[in-house]
């Protein structure tokens, strides 16, 4: 049982960026494979992974969540892995023998479970990342609506709010537009930057992009999100630069 735990240990050591301050990603994942969310990158970490290529359906192009793929590594290795994404799923191929992760005592089972670092060009700061405080909103999952992530965080309460910190001189925010929605007042480190109305006529709209705040000064700063009502108001992203 000790060696078990030392084993556990080790493992988290090299990959625990998967684990550690990760969220769920869109898709849970199926016998073979388990994602997460972190940073803005996906991980996908396979389960029973044989050493060779292995194509990841979830991770297809056009997707909701998942923009266009440019790197993918496999956390603690060298080893490059070459790539391709299109519309029946992302196959990764690793470019030569991947050495087995030291300091573990069961090699045949470390080797079969593996991560993979995913970055792309749709890494945007989800609505549950970790650092968001969104004290009396609602979170919803598996919406199936098109929203980034398959996720939101709600409000009906007019003055609750939803803040993040961010660290970047420009922030985007992303939100559903729909019939009977309220607004949304969006402030940086406590200053009024925009008023936006994510009530719309006809079919609803996920994914809008429904302010921009440009000009910050370097360094750290704090976005809130406020519901001003009437209606009820969603947060799906925001996007740093």
């Amino acid at each position: 049982m000790v060696q078990i735990a030392k084993d556990i240990g080790s493992w988290l050591k090299v990959n625990g960026e998967s684990v550690y301050a990760s969220r769920p990603f869109e898709a849970w994942g199926d016998s073979s494979v388990i994602y997460t969310r972190n940073n803005g990158n996906v991980y996908a970490t396979l389960l029973n992974w044989n050493g060779g290529a292995v194509t990841l359906s979830a991770l297809k192009s056009g997707g909701a969540t998942l923009g266009t793929v440019s790197k993918v590594e496999m956390v603690g290795s060298t080893v490059a892995m070459t790539f391709s994404q299109n519309g029946t799923g992302l196959t990764v191929t690793p470019s030569g023998s991947v050495p087995t992760l030291s300091g573990i005592s069961d090699q045949q089972l470390a080797s079969k479970i593996r991560v993979l670092r995913i970055t792309h060009d749709k890494g945007w700061f989800n609505d549950d990342d970790s650092g968001a405080v969104y004290t009396g909103w609602l979170r919803k999952a598996n919406l199936g609506t098109g929203d980034y992530n398959n996720d939101l965080t709600t409000s009906t309460n007019t003055g609750d709010t939803w803040t993040a910190p961010i660290t970047g001189t420009s922030v985007s925010v992303y939100a559903p537009k729909e019939s009977g929605a309220g607004k949304i007042e969006i402030q940086v480190d406590g200053q009024m930057k925009d008023t936006v109305d994510l009530s719309a006529s006809g079919t609803r709209q996920p994914q809008q992009l429904v302010s921009a705040v440009t000009g910050l000064s370097t360094g750290q700063h704090t976005i809130s999100i406020i519901n001003r009502g009437p209606g009820p108001v969603a947060v799906d992203a925001i996007v740093v630069k």
